[in-house]
This record gives C-alpha cells, structure tokens and sequence, in this order.
C-alpha cells in the first residue's frame, strides 16, 4: 500500500457501512477500508502510516456553486467586505489607496461590498469614485454579484451614458436629475463585468494561472477538493484553460457555462456553438447555468391571493415558452442544466421546463439541478425530487441572511418557507450543499454549523429551527450530495474501494461535539488522490 491512514474516526459517507476505523490507499485510489487491524495487515515496507491520532478522516469537501473566477481575484482586488469596513469612507479610502498605487487608467476591481452592512446603509455614487479614483475605471462588485458600483470612467469605457437605456432585465439607477448613480443592476452590470475581467487577465497574462492556483490552495486549506464554478463566461474559461496547460489546477473544477456575459442568455450554449466538453481530468464541463430571476429589485415570486388564485408578481429572465426552448436544447444535447431560483415563482418555472423537456427527449438521470431553491413550497419540492432535480443549496445563507430570508417567506405566506433544508430532505428530495462564494463564507464547516445550528450571526434565536439537519446528514450534503450534483458521486464523495482518494482529516468528529463548537473545528489535512495537498 501506498497509504494507510490508522487511528481515528473514518466517517465514510457510505449509507451502508458509515463508519469506520482506517483507510489504506494505493495508486491514488481507496484501496481498503474497515477495522484498524485489518488495514495493519496491509502495511508493507513503503507503506506512509498517518497516524490520525483520534481525529477524523472524511471524504473531501465539494463546493458544487462557487464564483471561482471571481474569488480567484479576491486577493488582488480590494477587499470591500463588512467587516472589516464599517464605513463608506472606509471602503471609499481602500479605492483612493489602490488607485495611488496603480497605473493611470488600471481598471480596480473591488469584492463583498454589502451596503445593507455599512452604517450609511448606501451604495458609493460614481461621484464619490470617480473623486478618489480620477484616472481609473472603478468597479466594486455587491456581495450578492447581481449588482455593481461604477465610477464615470468605467462607464465610459462600456459606452453608458445618461441617454443609455435599460437592458432587458437590468437597470441603470439614477437620481432625481436622471443621471447615472453609478449603481448597475443585474444585466446592467454585463458590459462593466465583462470588461474589468477582460482587463485582469490581460494584465497578468500566463501569470494569471499563478492567480488560480493561490486560490486552489485556499479551498485545499478549507478542505474542498472539488468546485463548480456557477457561471463561466468566455473570459473565465479562458482563465481556466490557462491554468490547465501550465497544469495549475490541483483540483478539480466543474465549469457551469453561461451565455457571453455574466447576465447573458446562454443561447450559444443551448444551441451547441460553444465548446462546453470535458477539457481535461481537472476541467469539466457539459453543464449550462441560466438566471430565473435576479436578486434586485426582486425575486420572481407567487402568493397566494385572500380571493383565491395566485399572484404572481417580481422580475423574471424569461417567459415560460423561452425557458422552456433554452433547456430543452441544452438537454437534447445532453448538458446538464442548473437553473438559479431564488423565489418560488422561479422554481416553479424551473419544474415546468424541466417537466417538458423530460416529456418531449426522455432521457435517464438528467440530474437537473435548481440553484439556490431559496424560498420554496412542500409541493415543489415534491415535484422536484418526482422530476429527479438536485437542490443546490447554500447554508451559509441561513448564517449571514437567514433573517431576510424569513421576513421574505412571512410577506409572500401560504406555505412558502425559507433555506427549507429540513423539509427538502423529508421530501426525498436530493440535496447538495455549496457556498455561492464569494456571495457567503466558503468554509464547509460554518455552512455544517448554520445547517445544525440554523443560527443567524446577529439573531439570539434559531432561524426556522425546525429545519436542522443532523451533523452526518449535513456532512453528507457536502460530499455525496455535492458529488451528484457535479455527476462525480462514481468517483468521489464518499471513502469506498475503487474511489478517488480525495479526503480531509479534521481535529474532531462533527457527529461527536456540541453544535456550537462544530465552526471551531479545523482542517488538519487534506488529500487530493491521495497526495497530502494541505498540512495545517
């Protein structure tokens, strides 16, 4: 054997024998895994022995809806988060300083901006940028990435002006006078996005693999070893086959394909004009993602009326008969299709055209995937689960937003309930667990605590309580549930013979400590086929 790892708890995601007390690994893959005297039989001369000293060993952590081309950034672009900024002028100041050290006319990008944090409870005007940042386009992207903050250079050079009309399902905010506030909507936002990555990866060139790799290691410390990034627009596909050719990628990353901007409609992807094919082991592909509805104004919702019926009333992408040609493409050819629903007025579009492109190309394990599923019905979610769709959820969410959340299922009523994970799992329905960094925190172990725990950062009190879920059952929605999501669970997500060694060990059982502590735990070590990637 190559591997042995002895001594500990295994928790092996395998329904049929969950626990467990070493792994041997030979040739990148789970070779053994049972009783720790039987594995000892397998250690030979060259065998590495890891002695887990009583911690735990689980498979590795997969992030199935990551923004990983936008997090890759995050260290070279300014950091806009609350904390540490309190303040606008705080966040306005950290633009001012990264503008004195960059070259006349570098575009700066900024990340996490969330204005409903800051004391001012406001967005920057472009005013205000273009003051501390005269000679540089300025983009500062929300902490939801359905929105940004833009300076007059930045506009310029996307060639907005005050006559610009609003695209189809964006907007242009302005003031009293009519002009450009410098805050862009959802599609409004897809010329400046577009731009600002363009002018990242021109800047740093091949040197951009090196960009990607750092941002790797991050999630290896985290102990993910696996990602989907949710929306991959031409520029980031060309980062990551950068990464690929200078073999940067110690992980595997699943690409979520969208249209040619970030809001776009992805109709060269549904027609077949863009090569959405398996580049490598390391880079995946054949899935399309598509937005149901935006975060602002607001989610396409249905409530039910006090006369009967049901209002429906929001924003949405798409009327129905368009969805419906856009995924059934996408599934005649075989993609696999994630569709973004927040509001359950979107999720029950999302049902429909799943439904109808089933009934017209049958086809086995389409393995649909609803992103977010935010605000749902017990209904829906029978339906999905009858529909074969995996929820792709974020519970994280329940930890930074969770409130919102609530208030939001309290105003649309009827049987509509918030981060429903509990519910979805009683349903039978398949649930896979992410981050949707860098929209929430990206650690696995703080989504575990917010899907135990349901706590909210700032509430005393749980969020909707009776929707925990079990550590185990959690730990599962980020292995197992994540690796069927990203059609990977034949290889990865649990600790069985013939698997991918991809594990992590951790400093404590999560099925064996007080709640509370489950966000404390840290990760020790983490493998990638069997290789030791992270040492703490």
């Amino acid at each position: 054997m190559d591997l042995v790892l002895t001594g500990g708890t295994v928790l092996t995601m395998d329904r049929h024998h969950p626990r467990a007390e070493a792994v041997a690994v030979q040739g990148g893959r789970i070779a053994a895994v049972g009783l720790a005297a039987e594995i000892a039989n397998l250690i030979g001369p060259t065998t590495t022995v890891v002695d887990l000293a009583g911690r735990a060993l689980l498979p590795g952590f997969l992030d199935p809806h990551h923004h990983f081309s936008i997090t890759a950034f995050e260290p070279v672009a300014v950091d806009c988060r609350t904390p540490p900024h309190e303040r606008l002028s705080s966040i306005l100041a950290a633009i001012a300083a990264a503008a004195r050290s960059a070259p006349r006319g570098q575009w700066i990008r900024g990340w996490g901006l969330r204005t409903f944090l800051l004391r001012e409870k406001r967005a920057p005007t472009r005013w205000e940028l273009d003051e501390v940042a005269p000679h540089h386009p300025v983009c500062l992207l929300d902490g939801s990435v359905h929105a940004c903050y833009v300076n007059s250079a930045a506009l310029a050079l996307a060639g907005i002006d005050r006559y610009t009309p609003d695209p189809p399902h964006g907007q242009y905010l302005r003031d009293t006078r009519g002009e450009l506030t410098g805050t862009l909507w959802e599609s409004a936002m897809n010329a400046v996005y577009t731009l600002s990555l363009q002018a990242y990866l021109d800047r740093f060139g091949d040197g951009v693999a090196d960009l990607l790799a750092a941002a790797c290691r991050r999630l290896l410390a985290c102990g993910i070893t696996g990602v989907g990034d949710a929306l991959v627009t031409p520029e980031a596909a060309r980062l990551y086959r950068l990464a690929e050719a200078q073999h940067k990628l110690p992980l595997v990353v699943h690409q979520l394909f969208g249209g040619r901007h970030f809001f776009a409609p992805p109709q060269e992807v549904a027609r077949g004009d863009v090569d959405t094919s398996d580049v490598s082991d390391r880079l995946r592909g054949n899935t399309m993602k598509l937005f149901l509805d935006p975060a602002f104004p607001t989610y396409a919702l249905m409530r039910p009326h006090p006369c009967g019926g049901v209002e429906h009333y929001g924003e949405r992408y798409y009327t129905q008969d368009e969805l419906d040609a856009l995924v059934l493409a996408a599934h005649r050819r075989g993609l696999q299709v994630a569709l973004h629903c927040l509001g359950n007025g979107a999720v029950e579009m999302a049902l429909n055209a799943c439904e109808r492109a089933l009934r017209e190309h049958p086809r086995a394990e389409p393995r649909f995937r609803i992103e977010h599923f935010t605000l749902a019905t017990p209904a829906q979610m029978r339906r999905a689960r009858d529909l074969g769709v995996i929820a792709v959820v974020q519970p994280p969410f329940v930890y930074t937003r969770g409130e919102a959340y609530r208030r939001t299922a309290q105003e649309v009523g009827g049987e509509v309930r918030p981060l429903a994970f509990g519910s979805m799992l009683a349903a039978g329905l398949t649930v896979a667990a992410s981050s949707d960094s860098p929209c929430a925190p990206v650690e696995p172990l703080l989504g575990l605590y917010a899907l135990v725990t349901r706590r909210h950062r700032d509430e005393a009190a749980p969020i909707a309580p009776e929707e925990a879920v079990g550590p185990l059952e959690g730990l599962r929605l980020y292995t197992l549930n994540a690796a069927y999501a990203l059609r990977r669970d034949h290889e990865v997500g649990s600790l069985e013979v013939g698997k991918r060694a991809d594990m992590v060990v951790l400093s404590h059982d999560p099925t064996a400590v007080d709640p509370e502590f489950l966000r404390d735990i840290t990760v020790e070590q983490t493998y990638v086929d069997g290789v030791r990637v992270y040492q703490r």
